[in-house]
């Protein structure tokens, strides 16, 4: 599958139209089902540091006319109320896939037993979507990889050592 099937276009539309409602939730529901695919096998932290090095070679790779992040902000900028439910849904359901992650990184015994999954889940979103932005605003996916690694560095803060 290549860059456009995984984020690009809806189908039918040229990457140059303004986006809508519809084409955001189509491109986010695949962005979803890839992230879906990766987080559903998180299961100790090794598991996550692979799954933020698979985000960081994504990011590599992506062509620079495919950016979901400028449609978004074009939608949230102009009020589109329907694509901002649709990225609301999104990130939600992102944030929660990575929580139950978390959860099973916790209850295999390598993070504390108090350590709050919601609150690691958010923090990395946050590391994640503000690293994404900071490298394609800048052409620097360096950028995307420190924010990653701060983020990774605060969750092993949490860790279990044997």
């Amino acid at each position: 599958m290549d860059l456009v099937d995984r984020y690009g276009q809806d189908g039918g539309g040229r990457a140059d139209e303004r986006p809508t409602g519809e084409t955001v939730k189509t491109r986010l529901g695949r962005l979803l089902a890839i992230q879906e695919q990766l987080l559903t096998n998180l299961h100790s932290l090794r598991d996550l540091v692979q799954w933020l090095d698979e985000v960081v070679r994504l990011e590599r790779g992506r062509d620079d006319e495919i950016c979901p992040l400028a449609d978004l902000a074009e939608l949230l900028a102009d009020g589109d109320e329907a694509g901002r439910s649709a990225v609301r849904a999104c990130f939600a359901a992102w944030e929660s896939l990575l929580a139950v992650g978390i959860t099973g990184v916790r209850d295999n015994g390598e993070l504390a037993a108090d350590v709050d999954p919601e609150r690691l889940a958010t923090g990395l979103m946050a590391a994640l979507q503000g690293g994404l932005l900071l490298a394609r605003t800048t052409r620097d996916v360096r950028r995307l990889e420190v924010a990653l690694d701060i983020a990774l560095g605060y969750v092993r803060t949490h860790a279990v050592t044997p």
